[in-house]
Order: structure tokens, then sequence, then C-alpha cells
């Protein structure tokens, strides 16, 4: 049976798991969307034989809402996805991101390199290529809404 909710920081978040065999892929979804954004491009992974987990991020679950702006730090939430796979086994997986479930992505791939077979990032560069576009282009104007949200 797949798993329907994981633990971890003491937080509960809920998570469509296909189940299977296959290897694993972790659908991080960005802001606003849910898990639920991955509904559509799921049945495709699994009939390629992969396995899907689709977690609500920090924030999303009702029982993973933490107060505090710091408890939203990159690598809490890099933690919130190694203690999913964890859950479901999986000593290496795959992860695609989108938007903000990317900036978790990317930091998985920095920190934690050894735990992932693939890393997909959708609509968001490499940090380090964000920064630089930052102060050289007029992404910081398009970018208002991070400031806003903080």
């Amino acid at each position: 049976m797949g798993l329907s909710s994981y633990r971890n920081d003491g937080l509960t978040f809920d998570v469509d798991d296909s189940d299977g065999d296959g290897e694993v892929v972790v659908l991080l979804h960005g802001f606003p969307q849910s898990r639920t954004s991955w509904a559509a491009l799921t049945p495709h992974l699994v009939s390629a034989g992969y396995r899907v987990l689709a977690p609500d991020q920090r924030g999303y679950s009702p029982g993973a809402r933490p107060r505090r702006r710091r408890d939203y730090a990159i690598d809490l939430l890099a933690g919130d996805v190694l203690a999913l796979a964890d859950e479901a086994g999986a000593d290496r997986f795959h992860v695609v991101g989108h938007d903000w479930g990317a900036g978790a992505a990317w930091a998985l791939a920095e920190r934690h390199p050894e735990r992932l077979l693939t890393m997909t990032s959708l609509s968001t560069p490499h940090p380090l290529a964000m920064a630089a576009s930052m102060v050289r282009s007029n992404q910081l104007l398009k970018s208002w809404y991070m400031l806003f949200f903080q």
C-alpha cells in the first residue's frame, strides 16, 4: 500500500504515492500549487515504470504549516524530501521540481548528490545563475513576489 502521509521535523506531510517497485520519482510543486498539480503527469511516469511520490511541501499540508519564517529554510525543505525518500525506502531517487519546488531540488542536488539519480528543474535556473540575473537584468523586478511573500 502506498504512502498517504509521512512525518519529518514534527510535521505531517500529505503525499500521493503511485506505489510500485520502480525507481522513485519525487515531484515537488511550485507556488501556489499543491501535489495535485502533478496529477496529469503521474500516469505517464507510472506507465514508464516509475514509482511517483508527490508531496505537499511545507506550508501546504495541514499538518506541516510552521508559523516561523526560519522553519522554511532551504535545508529544511531538502530534509523533508530526504525523509520522504527514506520513508519510501528509496536510497537514491529522481527529483523534479517546479518553481519553488525546484529550489528544494537544487538544494538536494548541491547538498546530497549521492542520494539523487537525476534532478530536473522546471522554470527555475541554477541558483548562481538566478543570483547573477538579479544584478545583470530586470529579473529582480520580475521576482518581486518572492520578496513580498517574505
